[in-house]
């Protein structure tokens, strides 16, 4: 429980830093526009959908971490006590090298506020799967924690998208 609010006060201090020096979007003389978002945010998707394929993902889906909306045992997973194994962290690992490349894509965003959103996403991301990996967390905790960082990233980028439609 301790390390959930330590986790939780690390995330507030790592995301504070992005309610500032939020970038342009539609502001007259800036090419940034809504449209290349939503082009940036669909080769993501698509990367995403195409790493979820892999043998990789659908096992961590399925064993670890609730990746889909279909993750067959979504339930049992956020609920689980148990920490992971040897082989589970193996695959986790490897899932997480998949990840990259669809990581890379967020650079192409034309805001570096929404940049921000992601960066500081993946990086928390990254700190539940550590902790996870480190037998410091159980997968049930790991999953609240990843469903929790998912939630703030996306009322993040709604507040960034709604600020800068408001400012053009």
């Amino acid at each position: 429980m301790k390390n959930i609010y330590r986790s939780i006060a690390l995330l507030v201090i790592l995301l504070s830093g992005c309610a500032t020096n939020v970038a342009p979007i539609n502001k007259p003389g800036n090419d940034v526009s809504i449209v290349k978002v939503n082009e940036v945010q669909k080769k993501i998707a698509s990367c995403v959908a195409e790493v979820n394929q892999s043998e990789d993902a659908k096992y961590v889906d399925e064993h670890i971490l609730v990746l889909t909306e279909k993750s067959p045992n979504a339930k049992e997973l956020f609920n689980s006590s148990d920490k992971i194994a040897s082989d589970q962290a193996a695959v986790l690992k490897r899932f997480k090298e998949s990840t990259l490349k669809c990581r890379a894509i967020v650079n192409e965003l034309p805001s570096s506020a929404l940049v921000a959103v992601y960066t500081n996403f993946y990086i928390n991301i990254d700190a539940v799967y550590k902790d996870l990996i480190d037998k410091r967390i159980t997968i049930g905790v790991a999953n609240q924690e990843r469903s929790m960082r998912i939630q703030y990233a996306k009322e993040r980028w709604a507040q960034i998208l709604k600020a800068e439609k408001g400012s053009s």
